[in-house]
């Protein structure tokens, strides 16, 4: 199929129609979002199936010393060769897709371990957009009706040709992105044992971080950042070696330093809450989570 066939799909479509209160949720799942899934390649037959509202066991994904519940039961589950790969949540016209609750919640079922999808996306009959559940901006947003210009780009993602292929969405999981997309904000306190220190990092005069790699949460992993001040860092002593602190604290002035701990880890229990700012690198977006104060 190609970007012209799926224009015939929906051009007999009126788009005033989702102006118009009585064109809900079901009318976009059925006029819109159905057309789309077929398209993909999908059918309510294996080995590309669709799957309509399976339940989930658990309600809940526990988070340090706090608990998220998982919301809802997406409309659209993908398997292919019986393989959960991307969910589908249809909204109404008047819902938003971007930076919402709605999005927690989709993302909040891929996670759950009975599914695991890679991928989710939402529409609501105005706008498409694909999420990486190891990324924090979407892949894909675009108003349907530029769907043709997007479509190979969508094919080249879900089809289930594609779905599991390795490609340049391939990112670390970054467990201050996954925090945020659960809905978790600063005015969460989170609390995590035994996190295992191995590189402390200078960043500047008051700032030093510590990278976690291997985090593992609901039987995933992930990768964590955690940046604190000054006065954080001096509840270090005691907890690595004196060398290492008496070198950092001294050297505070002096730029960037990073130390680092190739045998040993040092092993603390922490207090800390969702970041604020977004960091980038030249290989991947990440939010750092902030360390309020060691509590062992």
């Amino acid at each position: 199929m190609n970007s012209q066939k799926i224009k015939n799909i929906l051009e007999h479509f009126d788009y005033r129609l989702l102006e118009n209160p009585e064109f809900k949720e079901d009318s976009v799942r059925e006029e819109i979002v159905l057309p789309i899934i077929k398209g993909l390649g999908y059918t309510p037959n294996k080995p590309n199936q669709i799957i309509r509202s399976r339940n989930l066991i658990h309600p809940f994904v526990a988070i340090g010393s706090q608990k998220k519940k998982i919301y809802i039961i997406p409309d659209y589950l993908f398997e292919v060769n019986e393989k959960p790969s991307w969910i589908l949540d249809a909204k109404s016209p008047s819902e938003s897709i971007i930076k919402s609750k709605n999005v927690e919640q989709a993302y909040s079922y891929a996670i759950h371990p009975e599914v695991r999808a890679r991928f989710f996306s939402l529409c609501n009959g105005k706008e498409f957009v694909l999420y990486s559940v190891d990324n924090f901006e979407p892949i894909l947003h675009f108003q349907m009706q530029a769907l043709p210009l997007y479509w190979e780009n969508l094919k080249a993602i879900l089809s289930p040709d594609n779905v599991f292929s390795t490609n340049s969405l391939e990112y670390k999981k970054d467990l201050g992105l996954h925090l945020k997309r659960l809905g978790f904000d600063r005015n969460t306190i989170l609390i995590f044992p035994q996190i295992p220190v191995t590189n402390i990092t200078q960043l500047d005069n008051d700032m030093f971080t510590i990278n976690v790699g291997g985090a593992t949460l609901e039987n995933e992993t992930y990768v964590a950042t955690f940046d604190f001040h000054l006065d954080v860092f001096r509840q270090f002593k005691g907890k690595i070696p004196d060398e290492a602190f008496e070198s950092l604290l001294k050297r505070k002035k002096e730029g960037r330093i990073a130390f680092r701990f190739p045998d040993t880890a040092y092993m603390i229990d922490i207090e800390c809450e969702i970041g604020e700012k977004l960091e980038e690198n030249d290989k991947e977006i990440f939010l750092p989570l902030e360390l309020k104060r060691i509590i062992n």
